[in-house]
Protein backbone atom coordinates (compact mmCIF):
# COMPACT_ATOMS: atom_id res chain seq x y z
CA UNK A 1 0.00 0.00 0.00
CA UNK A 2 2.79 2.35 0.97
CA UNK A 3 4.63 1.54 -2.26
CA UNK A 4 1.55 2.40 -4.34
CA UNK A 5 1.11 5.68 -2.49
CA UNK A 6 4.77 6.51 -3.07
CA UNK A 7 4.42 5.87 -6.83
CA UNK A 8 1.34 8.08 -6.95
CA UNK A 9 3.16 10.84 -5.11
CA UNK A 10 6.10 10.65 -7.54
CA UNK A 11 3.74 10.87 -10.52
CA UNK A 12 2.05 13.93 -9.00
CA UNK A 13 5.39 15.61 -8.37
CA UNK A 14 6.47 14.86 -11.95
CA UNK A 15 3.43 16.65 -13.39
CA UNK A 16 3.99 19.64 -11.10
CA UNK A 17 7.65 20.14 -12.02
CA UNK A 18 8.12 22.06 -15.30
CA UNK A 19 9.59 19.96 -18.10
CA UNK A 20 12.56 22.27 -18.59
CA UNK A 21 13.54 21.75 -14.95
CA UNK A 22 13.20 17.97 -15.21
CA UNK A 23 15.18 17.90 -18.46
CA UNK A 24 18.08 19.89 -17.03
CA UNK A 25 18.07 17.94 -13.76
CA UNK A 26 18.01 14.58 -15.54
CA UNK A 27 21.06 15.46 -17.63
CA UNK A 28 22.97 16.69 -14.58
CA UNK A 29 22.18 13.44 -12.81
CA UNK A 30 19.26 14.16 -10.50
CA UNK A 31 15.68 12.91 -10.43
CA UNK A 32 13.52 15.63 -8.88
CA UNK A 33 10.65 13.21 -8.26
CA UNK A 34 12.66 11.10 -5.80
CA UNK A 35 14.12 13.77 -3.54
CA UNK A 36 17.31 14.53 -5.49
CA UNK A 37 18.51 10.93 -5.66
CA UNK A 38 21.65 10.77 -7.74
CA UNK A 39 21.35 9.15 -11.18
CA UNK A 40 23.93 8.39 -13.85
CA UNK A 41 22.79 9.66 -17.30
CA UNK A 42 25.58 7.76 -19.04
CA UNK A 43 28.64 5.82 -18.07
CA UNK A 44 31.84 7.80 -18.32
CA UNK A 45 34.33 6.53 -20.83
CA UNK A 46 36.43 7.61 -23.76
CA UNK A 47 35.98 6.19 -27.24
CA UNK A 48 38.20 6.68 -30.25
CA UNK A 49 37.37 10.19 -31.52
CA UNK A 50 38.30 9.16 -35.07
CA UNK A 51 35.85 6.27 -35.18
CA UNK A 52 32.42 7.11 -36.65
CA UNK A 53 29.37 6.36 -34.56
CA UNK A 54 27.79 3.02 -35.51
CA UNK A 55 25.33 3.50 -38.35
CA UNK A 56 26.05 7.21 -38.88
CA UNK A 57 27.79 8.58 -42.02
CA UNK A 58 31.28 9.99 -41.50
CA UNK A 59 30.30 13.29 -43.07
CA UNK A 60 27.68 14.13 -40.49
CA UNK A 61 28.68 16.18 -37.46
CA UNK A 62 27.81 15.12 -33.94
CA UNK A 63 25.33 17.98 -33.77
CA UNK A 64 23.33 16.57 -36.66
CA UNK A 65 23.61 13.01 -35.38
CA UNK A 66 22.21 14.03 -32.01
CA UNK A 67 19.50 16.11 -33.68
CA UNK A 68 18.22 13.01 -35.47
CA UNK A 69 18.53 10.80 -32.40
CA UNK A 70 16.18 13.17 -30.56
CA UNK A 71 13.62 13.95 -33.27
CA UNK A 72 13.89 11.03 -35.67
CA UNK A 73 15.75 10.19 -38.86
CA UNK A 74 16.10 13.24 -41.09
CA UNK A 75 14.23 15.49 -38.66
CA UNK A 76 15.54 18.76 -37.25
CA UNK A 77 12.81 19.52 -34.74
CA UNK A 78 9.55 18.34 -33.15
CA UNK A 79 7.15 16.26 -35.24
CA UNK A 80 7.00 12.82 -36.85
CA UNK A 81 5.51 11.71 -40.17
CA UNK A 82 1.91 11.70 -38.94
CA UNK A 83 2.30 15.17 -37.46
CA UNK A 84 3.82 16.60 -40.66
CA UNK A 85 1.05 15.13 -42.82
CA UNK A 86 -1.57 16.51 -40.43
CA UNK A 87 0.01 19.98 -40.64
CA UNK A 88 -0.12 20.12 -44.44
CA UNK A 89 -3.56 18.52 -44.81
CA UNK A 90 -5.20 21.89 -45.69
CA UNK A 91 -3.06 22.01 -48.85
CA UNK A 92 -5.02 19.03 -50.28
CA UNK A 93 -1.92 18.12 -52.27
CA UNK A 94 -1.87 16.01 -55.41
CA UNK A 95 0.89 15.22 -57.98
CA UNK A 96 0.11 18.39 -59.94
CA UNK A 97 1.21 20.66 -57.08
CA UNK A 98 4.67 22.19 -56.74
CA UNK A 99 5.78 22.92 -53.18
CA UNK A 100 8.68 24.69 -51.47
CA UNK A 101 9.60 24.36 -47.80
CA UNK A 102 11.31 27.42 -46.33
CA UNK A 103 13.54 26.42 -43.42
CA UNK A 104 13.70 22.74 -44.33
CA UNK A 105 16.40 21.72 -41.85
CA UNK A 106 17.63 18.23 -42.66
CA UNK A 107 14.74 17.81 -45.08
CA UNK A 108 12.74 15.21 -43.19
CA UNK A 109 9.42 16.97 -43.76
CA UNK A 110 10.28 17.71 -47.40
CA UNK A 111 10.93 14.03 -48.10
CA UNK A 112 7.85 12.88 -46.17
CA UNK A 113 5.55 15.21 -48.12
CA UNK A 114 7.17 14.50 -51.50
CA UNK A 115 6.91 10.73 -51.08
CA UNK A 116 3.43 10.63 -49.53
CA UNK A 117 1.79 12.84 -52.16
CA UNK A 118 4.05 11.84 -55.09
CA UNK A 119 5.01 15.44 -55.76
CA UNK A 120 8.15 17.41 -56.62
CA UNK A 121 9.18 19.50 -53.64
CA UNK A 122 12.22 21.63 -52.82
CA UNK A 123 13.53 22.36 -49.35
CA UNK A 124 15.45 25.58 -48.63
CA UNK A 125 17.66 25.85 -45.54
CA UNK A 126 19.64 28.83 -44.24
CA UNK A 127 22.21 26.76 -42.29
CA UNK A 128 24.73 25.57 -44.87
CA UNK A 129 25.95 22.52 -42.92
CA UNK A 130 22.38 21.40 -42.28
CA UNK A 131 21.40 22.02 -45.92
CA UNK A 132 24.36 19.99 -47.21
CA UNK A 133 23.53 17.13 -44.84
CA UNK A 134 19.87 17.32 -45.85
CA UNK A 135 20.80 17.07 -49.54
CA UNK A 136 22.95 14.03 -48.78
CA UNK A 137 20.02 12.41 -46.95
CA UNK A 138 17.75 13.07 -49.94
CA UNK A 139 20.36 11.55 -52.26
CA UNK A 140 20.70 8.48 -50.03
CA UNK A 141 16.90 8.12 -50.06
CA UNK A 142 16.81 8.27 -53.86
CA UNK A 143 15.03 11.64 -53.74
CA UNK A 144 17.80 13.97 -54.95
CA UNK A 145 15.57 15.26 -57.77
CA UNK A 146 12.12 14.95 -56.22
CA UNK A 147 13.05 16.36 -52.79
CA UNK A 148 16.34 18.29 -53.00
CA UNK A 149 17.52 20.42 -50.08
CA UNK A 150 19.37 23.61 -51.02
CA UNK A 151 21.17 26.28 -49.03
CA UNK A 152 19.71 29.77 -49.45
CA UNK A 153 20.68 33.19 -48.15
CA UNK A 154 17.52 34.15 -46.30
CA UNK A 155 18.34 37.87 -46.37
CA UNK A 156 18.95 38.15 -50.10
CA UNK A 157 17.21 35.23 -51.80
CA UNK A 158 14.74 36.21 -54.51
CA UNK A 159 12.02 33.85 -55.71
CA UNK A 160 10.59 33.55 -59.21
CA UNK A 161 7.19 35.25 -59.46
CA UNK A 162 4.04 33.07 -59.52
CA UNK A 163 6.07 29.86 -59.81
CA UNK A 164 4.92 27.69 -56.87
CA UNK A 165 1.53 26.34 -55.79
CA UNK A 166 2.22 25.97 -52.07
CA UNK A 167 4.82 27.21 -49.59
CA UNK A 168 5.34 25.45 -46.26
CA UNK A 169 7.49 26.50 -43.32
CA UNK A 170 7.92 24.92 -39.91
CA UNK A 171 9.32 26.96 -37.01
CA UNK A 172 11.83 28.85 -39.15
CA UNK A 173 10.54 32.38 -39.75
CA UNK A 174 11.23 33.56 -36.19
CA UNK A 175 14.95 33.53 -37.03
CA UNK A 176 14.49 36.01 -39.90
CA UNK A 177 15.03 39.65 -38.99
CA UNK A 178 13.48 41.22 -42.10
CA UNK A 179 10.32 39.14 -42.16
CA UNK A 180 8.46 41.74 -44.20
CA UNK A 181 10.88 41.31 -47.12
CA UNK A 182 10.90 37.51 -46.95
CA UNK A 183 7.12 37.26 -46.69
CA UNK A 184 6.76 39.61 -49.65
CA UNK A 185 9.12 37.38 -51.67
CA UNK A 186 7.25 34.23 -50.64
CA UNK A 187 3.85 35.70 -51.48
CA UNK A 188 5.18 36.96 -54.83
CA UNK A 189 6.41 33.42 -55.57
CA UNK A 190 3.01 31.82 -54.88
CA UNK A 191 0.70 31.45 -57.86
CA UNK A 192 -2.74 33.11 -57.80
CA UNK A 193 -5.01 30.84 -55.72
CA UNK A 194 -1.87 29.30 -54.23
CA UNK A 195 -1.37 28.66 -50.54
CA UNK A 196 0.94 29.52 -47.65
CA UNK A 197 1.03 27.38 -44.51
CA UNK A 198 3.49 27.84 -41.68
CA UNK A 199 4.10 27.24 -37.99
CA UNK A 200 6.37 29.47 -35.95
CA UNK A 201 7.50 30.52 -32.51
CA UNK A 202 5.72 33.73 -31.50
CA UNK A 203 5.70 35.98 -28.47
CA UNK A 204 2.62 36.08 -26.28
CA UNK A 205 0.92 39.43 -25.92
CA UNK A 206 2.53 41.27 -22.98
CA UNK A 207 5.14 38.51 -22.71
CA UNK A 208 7.43 38.58 -19.69
CA UNK A 209 10.51 40.46 -20.87
CA UNK A 210 12.93 38.55 -18.64
CA UNK A 211 11.68 35.17 -19.84
CA UNK A 212 11.98 36.34 -23.44
CA UNK A 213 15.44 37.78 -22.84
CA UNK A 214 16.70 34.59 -21.20
CA UNK A 215 15.41 32.56 -24.14
CA UNK A 216 16.91 34.85 -26.79
CA UNK A 217 20.35 34.93 -25.17
CA UNK A 218 20.78 31.18 -25.45
CA UNK A 219 19.66 30.69 -29.05
CA UNK A 220 22.46 29.76 -31.49
CA UNK A 221 21.02 32.21 -34.04
CA UNK A 222 19.51 35.46 -32.79
CA UNK A 223 15.69 35.15 -32.95
CA UNK A 224 13.40 37.95 -34.10
CA UNK A 225 9.95 36.66 -33.12
CA UNK A 226 6.66 38.33 -33.94
CA UNK A 227 3.33 37.96 -32.19
CA UNK A 228 0.35 36.22 -33.79
CA UNK A 229 -1.19 39.66 -34.30
CA UNK A 230 1.90 40.76 -36.23
CA UNK A 231 1.53 37.80 -38.60
CA UNK A 232 -2.19 38.34 -38.98
CA UNK A 233 -1.64 42.02 -39.82
CA UNK A 234 1.10 41.22 -42.35
CA UNK A 235 -0.94 38.54 -44.13
CA UNK A 236 -4.03 40.75 -44.17
CA UNK A 237 -2.05 43.69 -45.56
CA UNK A 238 -0.71 41.40 -48.28
CA UNK A 239 -4.36 40.66 -49.17
CA UNK A 240 -4.16 36.96 -48.32
CA UNK A 241 -7.28 35.11 -47.23
CA UNK A 242 -6.47 33.67 -43.78
CA UNK A 243 -8.20 30.30 -43.33
CA UNK A 244 -6.44 28.97 -40.21
CA UNK A 245 -5.02 30.96 -37.31
CA UNK A 246 -4.40 28.88 -34.21
CA UNK A 247 -2.19 28.43 -31.17
CA UNK A 248 -0.69 24.92 -31.29
CA UNK A 249 1.63 25.33 -28.29
CA UNK A 250 0.08 22.54 -26.25
CA UNK A 251 0.37 19.98 -29.06
CA UNK A 252 3.99 20.89 -29.84
CA UNK A 253 4.94 20.90 -26.16
CA UNK A 254 3.67 17.32 -25.84
CA UNK A 255 5.76 16.28 -28.84
CA UNK A 256 8.86 17.93 -27.37
CA UNK A 257 8.49 16.31 -23.96
CA UNK A 258 7.75 12.88 -25.43
CA UNK A 259 10.73 13.00 -27.81
CA UNK A 260 13.15 14.09 -25.11
CA UNK A 261 11.86 11.54 -22.61
CA UNK A 262 12.43 8.80 -25.17
CA UNK A 263 15.88 10.05 -26.09
CA UNK A 264 17.16 10.47 -22.54
CA UNK A 265 15.83 7.05 -21.61
CA UNK A 266 17.61 5.53 -24.63
CA UNK A 267 21.03 6.88 -23.64
CA UNK A 268 20.78 6.07 -19.93
CA UNK A 269 23.62 3.74 -18.97
CA UNK A 270 25.31 4.00 -22.37
CA UNK A 271 28.89 5.09 -22.96
CA UNK A 272 29.47 8.27 -25.00
CA UNK A 273 32.59 9.80 -26.43
CA UNK A 274 33.25 13.38 -25.40
CA UNK A 275 32.14 15.00 -28.66
CA UNK A 276 28.77 13.23 -28.53
CA UNK A 277 28.30 14.13 -24.86
CA UNK A 278 29.10 17.77 -25.66
CA UNK A 279 26.57 17.79 -28.50
CA UNK A 280 23.89 16.29 -26.26
CA UNK A 281 24.66 18.81 -23.53
CA UNK A 282 24.29 21.70 -25.98
CA UNK A 283 20.95 20.30 -27.15
CA UNK A 284 19.78 19.91 -23.54
CA UNK A 285 20.72 23.52 -22.79
CA UNK A 286 18.94 24.76 -25.93
CA UNK A 287 15.69 22.90 -25.30
CA UNK A 288 15.77 23.63 -21.58
CA UNK A 289 15.69 27.35 -22.39
CA UNK A 290 12.99 26.93 -25.03
CA UNK A 291 10.68 24.83 -22.87
CA UNK A 292 11.26 27.18 -19.95
CA UNK A 293 10.09 30.11 -22.11
CA UNK A 294 7.09 28.07 -23.28
CA UNK A 295 6.20 27.00 -19.73
CA UNK A 296 6.38 30.64 -18.60
CA UNK A 297 3.73 31.55 -21.18
CA UNK A 298 6.03 34.03 -22.93
CA UNK A 299 6.76 31.85 -25.98
CA UNK A 300 4.02 30.25 -28.04
CA UNK A 301 3.77 28.27 -31.29
CA UNK A 302 1.26 29.33 -33.94
CA UNK A 303 -0.08 27.89 -37.17
CA UNK A 304 -1.33 29.94 -40.12
CA UNK A 305 -2.85 28.84 -43.41
CA UNK A 306 -3.69 31.47 -46.04
CA UNK A 307 -4.76 31.57 -49.68
CA UNK A 308 -3.52 34.01 -52.29
CA UNK A 309 -6.36 35.66 -54.15
CA UNK A 310 -6.43 35.34 -57.91
CA UNK A 311 -5.58 38.39 -60.02
CA UNK A 312 -9.18 39.20 -61.04
CA UNK A 313 -10.44 39.12 -57.47
CA UNK A 314 -7.58 41.30 -56.27
CA UNK A 315 -8.33 43.91 -58.93
CA UNK A 316 -12.04 43.86 -58.10
CA UNK A 317 -11.23 44.56 -54.43
CA UNK A 318 -9.78 47.97 -55.21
Amino acid sequence: MAQGANSSQQATLKTQIPFWMRLKAWWEGYDLTVHQKKLVPFESGELDEDAPEPGSPEWMSKRLEVMQEIWGEGMSGPGDKNYILKLVKPFALDPKHTVIEVGAGLGGATRIIAEHFDIWMTGLEADREVADAGMELSTMAGLAKRAPIHYFDVDHYEFRESSIDCVFSKEALYLVEDKERLLAEIINMIKPRGQLLFTDYVLAENADTKAVGDWKKGEPVAPHPWTMKDYEAALTEARLDIRIKEDITEDVHKIITSAWAGFLNSIKGHTMDKSTADAVEQAVELWTRRTKAIDSGALRICRFHALKKDAEKMLSDW
